[in-house]
């Protein structure tokens, strides 16, 4: 996800949207983006302007009035996964994280990561053990290891975070 659009802008059927990316010139006039309605709808962008408060004005070949963008409040604009920005070693797409392994830095399975959550000052590995739900701090002091190739996140739990009993 590269956006979030946020709201019609005017009658032509320009929309105000806040940037998510920190790729420079994601938002070319002629590049391709997924809005991620129900049905996802592909658009190719036809004008961009920034705007006060870090978002952008955008505006998207044949969408010509507020009645082709209305609908989309609120729903992210994407890219395809072939577009991605490659990433250094050490760092990662969230969506990567899903489904892989999660262990202690000793080899003790914790689950599987099931989903990210994005909750304010340190955002959250859901994870699945089994049928039960843990919660883990995706911060570095507790996370050692992301290894793409062999899908396996290691982690250091805080005291008393395997201890079901003290819950």
């Amino acid at each position: 996800m590269v956006a979030r659009l946020l709201r019609p802008v005017g009658l032509r059927g320009a929309v105000k949207a806040e940037s998510w990316s920190d790729v420079p010139g994601r938002f070319q006039v002629g590049a391709g983006f997924w809005v991620m309605a129900q049905p996802p709808v592909r658009v190719t962008l036809a004008g961009a302007e920034g705007a006060s408060g870090g978002t952008l004005t955008l505006r998207f070949q044949g969408c010509t009035s507020i009645d082709a963008v209305d609908g989309w409040r609120g729903c992210a604009l994407a890219i395809e996964e072939s577009e991605r920005a490659p990433l250094e070693n050490d760092r990662f797409y969230y969506d990567e994280l899903k489904g892989m392994a999660v262990a202690t830095e000793s080899g003790v399975s914790v689950g599987t990561v099931r989903d990210v959550w994005s909750t304010g000052p340190y955002d959250l590995l859901v994870l699945d053990d089994g049928g039960t739900e843990r919660l883990f701090p995706l911060v570095r002091e507790l996370v050692i290891r992301v290894d793409r190739e062999t899908r396996r996140v290691t982690v250091r739990p805080p005291n008393g975070w395997l201890d079901d009993a003290a819950v």
